[in-house]
This record gives structure tokens, sequence and C-alpha cells, in this order.
């Protein structure tokens, strides 16, 4: 008995930690997606509660340019991480994010970047042991982004994670999590029917970010289950999920999905709103 009750520990634990993994590598996907050009600059947003409600209810697309839509799309974003910088544990990973112009690459045009405060600090590093190496005639390995982002996936790691448990503790940073993902795939969406021609745009699908939300789902499912989320908080999401799984192509994505990936309760409760 002892053994048994030891081996369903064990086998709990791992699929916790495969199902972490999951949400991390959603939450990741999130961070790094901000590609969308832009001229305009970036608006100053507050984290007052009041403020935020306001910003947020600002954000109708209907009629919207696609160029409109993805400023609103970019705002939402900037909300996330002005909330998650404020109650995260370190600057390291605080995600700030701007227009730049790359003048290599004799380019005026601006486009939003978002980088996180260990990565800018790898990159200063670098910067200074190049500098060092050309003063003092000294050896120096130059490291390029995907390398820094090899060797620092650690902390890329630990950032996720501390995303993931912030946002099922504050309200505030899973209304703001929701509220970027739907327009995201909104933008997406939008994005393919103007450009459904264009052999350069128009391919990425609203499924590419679904899937992995759908495994989030499941995670956030267990841990509101298991008394891990609180129930205001585990509404938005679930808000979230009924809003699409009714509609094409997420009822589709849903039920040609591979169902072993999923927990039996989590399923059930998906089925069950579709019912």
């Amino acid at each position: 008995m002892v053994l048994l009750q030891n081996w369903s520990n064990n086998r709990r634990t791992i699929a916790m930690a495969v199902r972490s993994r999951v949400v991390l590598l959603f939450f990741l996907s999130c961070f790094w997606s901000s590609g969308i050009s832009a001229q305009e600059p970036i608006m100053e947003t507050s984290i007052d509660s009041d403020a935020q409600e306001r910003i947020l209810d600002e954000i109708t697309i209907i009629g919207q340019s696609l160029h409109s839509l993805g400023m609103k799309m970019n705002k939402a974003e900037e909300i996330k991480f002005e909330i998650f910088n404020s109650l995260n544990s370190t600057d390291d990973f605080d995600i700030k994010c701007e227009y730049v112009a790359h003048t290599y690459l004799n380019s005026r045009i601006k486009r939003r970047e978002c980088d996180v405060g260990y990565m800018k600090k790898a990159r200063e590093e670098d910067a200074r042991l190049f500098m060092d190496s050309v003063q003092y005639d000294l050896p120096f390995l130059h490291r390029s982004e995907q390398r820094r982002a090899v060797e620092l996936a650690d902390k890329t790691e630990a950032l996720n994670k501390e995303m993931v448990e912030l946002g099922m503790k504050h309200p505030s940073l899973v209304k703001a999590m929701v509220d970027e993902i739907e327009l995201k795939q909104r933008y997406i969406i939008e994005q393919r029917e103007r450009y459904k021609d264009s052999i350069l745009i128009g391919h990425t699908k609203p499924e590419d970010y679904f899937g992995d939300e759908l495994k989030f789902l499941d995670f956030a499912y267990s841990a509101y289950l298991d008394g891990m989320m609180e129930e205001g908080i585990w509404n938005y999401w679930d808000r979230r999920l009924r809003s699409v799984i009714l509609y094409e192509p997420y009822r589709s994505i849903w039920l040609s999905s591979n169902k072993e990936t999923f927990a039996a309760i989590f399923m059930a409760y998906v089925n069950g709103i579709l019912r």
C-alpha cells in the first residue's frame, strides 16, 4: 500500500511538472511575440485599477483598421507587463517595450521591441567585454542573441514560472493576460482575412496560439479544483474559454486535438460546455 501511494504521488508530481513546463512555454510565447510595427510612441499607462479599467474599456475593435487594432493589442500587452513588473520579485524580470530604429539596417522605421531585464544586462555586459577586448587586446567571443537566450534559459523559465504564480493570485494581472490574448487572436484573424492572397503575410493561424492556450487552461482548471486558484481568478479564464470554444476554428481545434494531452476532468468540463 505504501509503495502504491508513493507511486501515485510520484506520478502526480511528474504530471504536474510536465504540465508546468507547458504553461511556461505558453507564457514564453506571449512574452516574445510582440512584432507589430508602428511609429507612434508607446502610451503611458497606470496600474491604478480605475485607470486600468478605463484603458481596457477603450479596447473596442469593431470597424477598426488593422493598424489601430495592432496598437490596441500593444496597449493591452503594455498593461500586462506594467502590472507584472510591479508584482515580480526582481528587476531582472521586468519587461519593457520601446520603439527602436536600427541604424545598422539603414532604416528610420521604428519597430516595437520588448526586452527583459536579464537579457538587457547580458547584452550590456557583452558590449563592455567587447570594448575591453579592443582597448586591451583581449580575446572576445561574440554571443548571438540566440546564444544568449540558450544560456539564460533557466532565467526565462523562472520568469515564466513567476508569471504563472502571480497570475493565480492577482485578478488585475490575469485580466490583463486575457485581454491581450483575445486582442492578439482577433488581430491574427483580421490579418489573415486582409492578406489571405499574400505569400508573405497572413499565414499565422489563431490555432497556433489556441493549442498552447488549451494546455494552460487544462493546468489552470486543475489548479482551481485543487484550491490553488481563487474562483474569481478562474472566472476570467472560464469566460475566455466559453467566449471562443463554441465557434470556429476553435471548436474544431478542440475536437481534433489529442485528448491524451489533457486531464480527463478538463475534457469533461470542456465537452460539457459544447453540449
